[in-house]
């Protein structure tokens, strides 16, 4: 049966469904990129040596960051065609306790916070640095 790692709240089997480790650290991974790639610009004063630095640690980083969320949701689309929830649901089907189990970590795993924490860490580390970087082009000087 499917079991994906992923972080339950409020749910009382949330021990099936926790965010495992890898998936932790494929998350800082990502975040690790995104802030890389992002001080690429601000690093241009102090030589080439650092902007290619950030640059090829954030886009190594980003490569193993999707590649991993690739797979994850490659799995995820096999198993749903597996499962042919979409098609039972769409033929007013009764679904079994397998459907049921299925269905419930899925919702379990659109719980996970992780997703939220990367987005943050995108949004908030794009709008410091594009202060940091007007200030540094066109104030400064």
């Amino acid at each position: 049966m499917f079991k994906p790692k992923t972080q339950c709240i409020n749910c009382k089997a949330s021990a099936s469904c926790r965010d495992t480790t890898v998936s932790w650290l494929f998350l800082l991974v990502g975040i690790i990129a995104t802030i890389s790639v992002r001080l690429v610009n601000l690093v241009l004063p102090f030589g080439l040596f650092w902007p290619k630095f950030f640059w090829y640690l954030g886009v190594a980083g980003f490569f193993l960051y999707f590649l991993y969320k690739f797979r994850q949701d490659k799995i995820l689309r096999q198993e749903l065609e597996r499962y042919q929830i979409h098609k039972k649901i769409s033929n007013s089907q009764i679904l079994d306790a397998g459907d049921r189990e299925f269905l419930r970590i899925m919702l379990c795993r659109l719980r996970s916070n992780k997703d939220a924490i990367n987005y943050f860490f995108i949004f908030s580390s794009s709008a410091i640095v594009i202060i940091l970087a007007v200030y540094q082009d066109f104030i400064r000087k």
